[in-house]
């Protein structure tokens, strides 16, 4: 026999770089090809420098994850290898090959690097002048405010720029007496509170006097809360020598409820207000664009190195290079964080950059996350203050067992790059005729350059990112290219997916090629935006003239199927346009075939293309329009099925950290994570709680406890916060935004109550109560408190929402699913609650009425209650509102709304993947595949049959290993079903009806099995 001991991990990561954890957790997978090994004993060794660290002895039991690394207190930078050795219930012996992980920067002391400012002069004086957001005394004033400002224009001026935004809705802009167009395309009278960053107005200002006019309203009323009015503009005056005069939006005056004529020339507002700050929740800094920035330093290796690291982040987004060659394939590191709380850094292993003599270093810093408009507010700045800032140090590690340090400060060079413009939703402008070759080698000469400023320090942490790193991860063709106006390219890639396009193309200096990105066509054939709202996802390239230039963006990214490339110099071929795939490099761990039903296999693989867009750094709700923000509810809804196309573990735990970042210290958790500063601090259940969801489906998944103990006080924080105002069991106080069964099919407006939203919430927190009771128990916790509060709650819901026949709350599909999964339904009640939603299902034509909150759980209901025809029915819909209407009208993604091929525009995603949680139950119970303990030690095999669904086969590289199933059967149902489980683990096989047979033998139904493939067939197969 063969016993293989493999896929050591290291906080479920294999060669872990810069961990900060005190006590890693360790894990290993046992392969054999014996059926039924079990391992009886294992024994690790770690070791520093080929010292001892730490021998576990021999250690009796089965246990191959959750085991904590026990030796001496980590310290900064170390590397520890380790090995495990396994013994099986027979005796055979196998030693693994070694592994590794390395610490990070453990306290702030480790860092010896200065914070270098990223900024020009010019930006630098912007920042110096002071815009600011200004209003009238009372912030919910909801007066039409009229702001002007009357200045004398220099003698000398050569040219003006007049920039301005308005919260909520800018009612016009005017430029002496002139009206100017509004800047953004979109509906400013939509209930979404568009405003943010400054834009700029046309407008002829000369020499000597000279008006400017604004007409702001705030909203006091609406769905999403209301913090009042701002204002905020700037005036650039250029003069012939080259010098720049600003004027701010403080030097306005104003006056509400404006009078007759008062844009034109010469009206008097002398007696008007001076406008003081706005008292709403403004935070941000609403300059507009900067450059991106190019940072350098040299330094000499003068020894043979043996190791190099480099420890590096930003606020603002980084592409560190050594040498020219780029430190990693990371994108838009350091990523999005809660920057208040803490920044990410990124470790890279950079020896083989290293070059004995000379060497150069060299980052190109752009706006990223933390500097780009963004939220629906559209706030530059919104996480933090100005300006852009870069931090690294490089440690060199000779052979004679010295150290040599390079880092950040004032003898760092800076000059602006070719890149004008590095926005998140409005995309990259560069001009490749201000390109500087050979910035980042050694020799260069940055004479000309400025000199680093030191940046001040925030009062925030710096936080090691172990999660997966933003990648390109693939390419795409596309599929083909129209020219649907002379010389405006679109090119269909077939799918939509998230990233950009390289570009190449041969042309004159100066020719610039702009690519628009866009899920949908307008009539004509030419990319249609719209749906994007603010964002203008739009990239810009100039050319140097240099012979085949090729272009591709580093600070932005799009969700997109088609892209309007204008300005090219002559025809693109589907060659020359590639599409670039990115996002969160997590390694993909399912897959499922339905050999018989199409139309499935295509909502699984647009459910995972979703799945692939939306892994950006934190798990987002889209990614094309101006919003991809980490919504709450989103994931905790999704998270069951996610688990299995992907390794989440270390990428959910990071997004967790964010999630406690932003925890109010009532408790509360936020609906997005992380939000910008300004946008409304409100909770809402059914999002909130994904705090306390994604927690347990880790532990569920991959039987880590670590993540338990990492988010108990979190989540103990957010049951005190419900508890607190609602002493009899129902959520009625302070349930916050309460958005309820969320874009449910009869809603009308997005906020419609089709749903009782109270029912909503106390069905999530008695669940919730229902977890922490689990979680208590497996992290060592007394999990009584949280089994009473549980029976509380269901005590109170089922005497609240649930009638003797077992209808709950207004009977729709969403209540009684939740309370039906929930477990709220007294059981002699059940089966009358189940007959109501299949009773709905039926009358509505085999078609659900559910929204974001009752659609995940929908199937499983239908099938525990053995009501297969609506489960079958549902799954095999096609007409609206389905799964299958999605792909029947040409999706290749999951869409945010069942209608989202005709409803309001803004809110029509065609790329969410909230829908999708219903890949979940194909795994679980088509397949057969769902853990029966945490970790999959022990593995729940209860697969279903429907004979329209036909042949399902799944896999699924769990934590102990791969596991396979498939189904076949026939009119009369399930027939045979394969299983393979891995060593070290039992399955639990429930199969429907009796004369089972396995490997020849009668077998009942319900069995056991252990490690190995099985087969099993009915009698006569």
């Amino acid at each position: 026999m063969t016993l293989r001991v493999v896929d050591l991990r290291t906080e479920n990561t294999v060669d872990l770089l810069g961990t900060e954890a005190e006590r890693p957790r360790l894990s290993w997978r046992i392969e054999s090809d014996t059926p039924g090994t079990v391992q009886a004993r294992y024994r690790i060794r770690a070791t520093s420098g080929g010292e001892m660290l730490w021998d576990s002895g021999d250690v009796a039991g089965d246990a191959s994850f959750d085991i904590a690394y026990e030796g001496p207190v980590l310290t900064s930078m170390l590397r520890v290898d380790w090995t495990v050795e396994v013994t099986d219930g027979e005796g055979n012996i196998a030693q693994s090959a070694p592994t590794w992980f390395e610490t990070g920067l453990l306290a702030p002391t480790d860092w010896r690097a200065d914070w270098i400012e990223a900024e020009d002069d010019f930006a630098a004086a912007e920042r110096a002048a002071g815009v600011s957001w200004v209003w009238s005394e009372t912030a919910l004033d909801d007066r039409p405010h009229a702001f002007r400002l009357d200045f004398d224009a220099p003698e000398d001026l050569v040219r003006a720029e007049v920039l301005v935004a308005g919260k909520d809705h800018l009612r016009g802009v005017w430029v002496n007496g002139e009206k100017s167009p509004l800047d953004w395309h979109f509906d400013w009278d939509t209930y979404l509170p568009f405003w943010g960053t400054l834009a700029p107005y046309a407008g002829e200002v000369k020499p000597g006097r000279n008006s400017v006019c604004a007409l702001v309203e705030a909203d006091t009323t609406g769905f999403f809360p209301v913090d009042g009015g701002a204002f905020a503009a700037l005036i650039r005056l250029y003069r012939a020598d080259g010098s720049v005069d600003r004027i701010v939006s403080s030097a306005f005056r104003l006056m509400p409820s404006p009078p007759e004529g008062w844009t034109t020339s010469g009206f008097d507002a002398s007696g008007w207000a001076a406008p003081v700050p706005s008292g709403a929740n403004v935070h941000n800094d609403p300059r507009p664009s900067e450059p991106a920035m190019q940072l350098r330093t040299e330094f000499t290796a003068d020894q043979p190195v043996v190791a190099a690291r480099l420890y590096a982040t930003a606020l603002g987004a980084y592409d560190a290079r050594i040498n020219g060659q780029p430190v990693s394939g990371a994108i838009l590191a350091p990523e999005i964080s809660v920057a208040a709380d803490h920044v990410l850094y990124q470790v890279y292993d950079v020896t083989d950059l290293i070059q004995q003599g000379a060497n150069a270093f060299g980052a190109t810093v752009g706006d990223g996350f933390y500097a780009s408009p963004f939220g629906w507010r559209i706030e530059r700045y919104g996480f933090g203050p100005a300006p852009r800032r870069f931090r690294a140090q490089l440690r060199l590690d000779y052979a004679d067992g010295s150290s040599h340090w390079v880092e950040t400060g004032p003898d760092w060079r800076l000059a602006p790059s070719a890149i004008s413009k590095s926005e998140i939703y409005d995309g990259e402008t560069r001009d490749a005729r201000e390109e500087q070759p050979g910035w980042y080698l050694p020799g260069f000469d940055a004479s000309g350059w400025a000199t680093a400023k030191r940046g001040q320090n925030l009062d925030t942490r710096l936080i090691a990112q172990t999660s997966p790193l933003l990648e390109r991860t693939g390419s795409l063709k596309a599929r083909s290219v129209s020219e649907p106006l002379p010389g405006r390219y679109v090119f269909d890639f077939g799918q939509n997916f998230p990233g950009w396009v390289r570009i190449r193309a041969t042309g004159p200096s100066g020719t610039t090629i702009t690519a628009k990105f866009a899920e949908l066509l307008n009539p004509d054939g030419t990319a249609d935006l719209a749906n994007l709202r603010l964002a203008r996802a739009t990239d810009s390239f100039t050319l140097a003239g240099t012979g085949e230039e090729v272009f591709e963006p580093s600070f932005t990214y799009h969700g997109f199927r088609y892209v309007e490339i204008a300005g090219y110099p002559g025809v693109p071929s589907l060659d020359d346009i590639e599409g670039i795939v990115v996002h969160s490099a997590c390694r993909e761990t399912g897959g499922v075939t339905f050999h018989d039903a199409p139309l499935l296999q295509t909502i699984f693989d647009n459910a995972l293309w979703s799945q692939r867009s939306n892994f950006f750094a934190v798990p987002t709700d889209c990614p094309q329009r101006d919003e991809r923000m980490g919504w709450m509810g989103d994931i905790q809804v999704f998270a069951d099925a996610a688990a299995f196309n992907m390794e989440v573990d270390p990428f959910l735990r990071r997004f967790l950290l964010e999630a406690r970042a932003a925890q109010r210290p009532d408790g509360a958790y936020p609906i997005v994570v992380p939000q910008p500063l300004s946008f409304p601090d409100v909770v809402t259940a059914g999002w909130s709680e994904a705090g306390i969801i994604l927690p347990w489906q880790l532990w569920q998944r991959y039987g880590d406890t670590a993540v338990i103990d990492e988010n108990w006080d979190a989540m103990a924080g957010w049951m005190a916060f419900v508890a607190r105002t609602n002493p009899d069991g129902i959520w009625r106080n302070d349930r916050g935004l309460d958005l309820g069964d969320w874009l449910s099919v009869d809603a009308i407006k997005p906020d419609d109550e089709t749903t009782p939203r109270i029912l909503c919430a106390t069905a999530y927190w008695a669940w919730c109560a229902e977890l922490m009771a689990e979680m208590a128990e497996a992290s060592g916790r007394d999990a009584s408190e949280w089994r009473d509060l549980h029976s509380k709650i269901a005590t109170a819901f089922a005497s609240e929402f649930v009638a003797t026949d077992g209808t709950a709350g207004n009977g729709s599909q969403a209540s009684q699913v939740l309370a039906l999964f929930m477990g709220l339904v007294p059981e002699d009640r059940r089966a009358g609650a189940a007959e109501v939603l299949a009773r709905d299902i039926r009358a509505r034509g085999m078609k659900l009425s559910t929204g974001f909150l009752g659609t995940p759980y929908i199937l499983d209901v239908l099938a525990d209650a053995g009501r297969h025809d609506e489960v079958s029915g549902l799954l095999l819909q096609t007409g609206y509102p389905s799964w299958g209407y999605m792909p029947s009208q040409g999706a290749t993604t999951m869409w945010e709304r069942w209608n989202g091929d005709t409803g309001d525009l803004s809110m029509n995603s065609y790329n969410h993947y909230a829908f999708g949680a219903i890949v979940g139950f194909f795994y679980r119970r088509l397949a057969g595949i769902a853990p029966a303990a945490p970790g999959f030690r022990r593995i729940a095999a209860r697969p279903l049959w429907y004979p329209a669904i036909g042949r399902v086969s799944a896999r699924y590289e769990s934590v102990v290993g791969l596991i396979a199933a498939e189904t076949d059967g026939d009119a009369s149902g399930l027939t045979r079903f394969t299983l393979t489980i891995p060593a070290n683990t039992i399955a639990e096989v429930d199969l429907p009806g009796s004369g089972w047979r396995l490997g020849g033998s009668p077998v009942d139904s319900r069995t056991e099995v252990g490690a190995g493939t099985h087969a099993f067939t009915k009698s006569g197969e």
